[in-house]
């Protein structure tokens, strides 16, 4: 029983406590799924209700064209490309480049980072054009309504008592003849025809969500920011709804005010929208500026610790030394062992004071090829002198270290330690 709570547990730790470092490049594919099972899921609904919505169908008006007062855009291919550029911007993030080791050498992919860029500014200027082109019309309601009719279309039109308009030339907005310059009168939809008005939430919306994804990966101040800026985003959806609604329910259809762009814009709120982003980023971004603060400050350079071996070594080959250099211990005695290389050379080691005038240890002479270990007795921290007295040329510095965690022993000044000459060591 013990073992089946204990694995129910180490499953739920999983499930509380993920590994997030492994599940975050596995974010886009989660959110393709759901795309996918959302929309076949959308596609089975609809193919269920779709005997019975058949009568709820809007027949289509005579001439294809709205009435008069009633704009309905048209089509966009730009809802479909924007999403594509944001999905390559995250799919340069999940897949940075990597050497043939393996490991990651850049934050994102540049090219699909670039690829990414280029798709989403094609987007946001093709649909700021196509709005502007659009918005342009409608401010006209004589262009507008003759732009909605079908392509070919050339009676006039009433569009309201005094005026009448023929068809422009397609895309030649505002190239419509005037018969009357009498400004039409504002239409109301139909009873019963509720057309929504302008809302900016579902741009406040996902700049709230992307901060917040963002946060995810870079840091836990822009999760924060993030959720902020989204529950701000659904609290004024909701409100601008329910007014819609209950004006509506009132009226019979939504009041001017909730469709005029300008009166429905959060003008006091997309100052709070920029200072949450601002705000977040500086706290996201303030380790790497002190990291670049504390760089500008040099550090105080610190005595980088001298590797110190139990038994040291050493060889001789070709009448040399192979190093001219020897670190060991300080404080105790050690063994030091000596290579002699030299077939048939007899070569020794001896340790003097560093000004040549005190022996501290005098090595046996030995013939090679042969290893000989010396037993050196304690010496103090400090600089020494090292040599084979049967070859003074071969010689070097040997520096006594004191060991990590070991009692450190005074200095040997001029580099003759206050210890008394050690007798010579037999191997």
């Amino acid at each position: 029983m013990g073992d089946v709570i204990n694995q129910f547990f180490q499953m739920l730790q999983q499930v509380i406590l993920p590994n997030w470092p492994d599940l975050i490049p596995l974010l886009p594919w989660v959110l393709v799924a759901f795309v996918i099972v959302a929309l076949a899921g959308l596609a089975w609904v609809w193919v269920g209700t779709m005997g019975r919505n058949r009568s709820r169908v809007p027949k289509p008006l005579a001439g294809g064209a709205p009435p008069p007062g009633v704009h309905l855009p048209g089509p966009s291919r730009w809802p479909f490309v924007a999403p594509i550029g944001a999905a390559l911007l995250l799919f340069s993030i999940v897949l940075p480049p990597k050497n043939a080791a393996g490991d990651t050498i850049g934050l994102f992919n540049f090219w699909l980072f670039l690829l990414g860029i280029v798709v989403t500014l094609i987007a946001i200027i093709g649909w700021l054009r196509d709005a502007g082109r659009e918005w342009r019309a409608t401010d006209h309601p004589a262009e507008a309504h003759a732009a909605a009719l079908p392509a070919g279309t050339s009676a006039a039109i009433a569009l309201a008592p005094g005026m009448v308009m023929h068809r422009p030339r397609p895309g030649a907005f505002g190239a419509a003849e005037r018969v009357a310059q009498a400004p039409p009168k504002p239409v109301e939809p139909p009873p019963g025809v509720h057309l929504p008005g302008p809302s900016p939430w579902p741009l406040f919306g996902p700049i709230g969500a992307t901060v917040m994804l963002y946060g995810i990966i870079f840091s836990g101040a822009l999760v924060v920011g993030g959720l902020i800026l989204t529950l701000i985003a659904i609290l004024g959806w909701y409100l601008d709804a329910g007014h819609e609604y209950f004006t509506t329910e009132e009226f019979g259809h939504a009041v001017p005010a909730t469709r005029d762009p300008v009166k429905v814009w959060p003008r006091r709120l997309v100052p709070v929208y920029g200072a949450v982003i601002l705000f977040s980023f500086l706290i996201a971004l303030a380790p790497i500026g002190m990291s670049a603060l504390n760089g500008l400050t040099p550090a105080k350079a610190s005595p980088t610790p001298v590797a110190v071996p139990a038994e040291p070594k050493l060889e001789a080959q070709g009448v040399k030394f192979l190093s001219s250099t020897l670190v060991v211990p300080a404080g105790r005695p050690f063994n030091l062992i000596f290579n002699n290389n030299d077939a048939g050379v007899p070569h020794n080691v001896q340790i003097d004071s560093s000004d040549k005038s005190q022996t501290f240890f005098d090595g046996q002479i030995v013939t090679g090829v042969t290893t000989v270990s010396y037993n050196v007795p304690a010496l103090q921290p400090g600089t020494y002198y090292f040599l084979c007295k049967v070859h003074p040329t071969m010689n070097g510095t040997l520096t006594a270290v004191t060991e990590p965690g070991a009692p450190g022993g005074a200095p040997a000044g001029s580099g003759a330690p206050n210890a008394a000459p050690a007798p010579s060591q037999a191997p």
